[in-house]
């Protein structure tokens, strides 16, 4: 019997790694539909400070609507953290809306998303979102693009 360090089987676990984590890269790249290229402005990743920290990540679908993903981000240390994410459509030039109501709620989250001319900045401000932060939290304030 080989010893283990020879074994086919003890080389074999780190190739079948490189090649499982490939495969799902190349589906998700698939699925996305676009090529890599052809960004949205509005697409990237933003960090900024509001009543705490704020963090943003914005990205196109690429299905032929305007819509776009968005995750926002709020942490106050050690009082709040929020998250809210969701389907963000134009609403006017430079502008993303964000509108999103948990199923019982009253009231629609609206979280609007103004970009700059040059898209280097946004500003973050929301209505009725306290769903998804703590009290002391916000989606409010200005981002930087990273």
């Amino acid at each position: 019997m080989p010893h283990p360090s020879t074994s086919p089987l003890a080389v074999r676990p780190v190739a079948f790694q490189r090649r499982t984590l490939a495969a799902p890269l190349s589906v998700l790249m698939a699925l996305a539909g676009a090529p890599a290229s052809a960004a949205s402005p509005f697409e990237g990743r933003y960090q900024g400070r509001g009543e705490g920290q704020l963090a943003l990540q914005v990205f196109a679908l690429d299905d032929g609507s305007d819509a776009h993903f968005v995750l926002a981000e709020t942490a106050l240390m050690n009082q709040c953290t929020g998250d809210l994410r969701g389907l963000a459509r134009p609403s006017g030039p430079m502008t993303l809306v964000l509108r999103k109501t948990e199923p019982g709620a009253e009231e629609t989250c609206t979280l609007t998303l103004r970009f700059s001319a040059d898209r280097a900045r946004a500003r973050m401000e929301e209505r009725d979102c306290s769903t998804y932060h703590g009290a002391a939290c916000a989606f409010d304030g200005s981002l930087k693009r990273r």
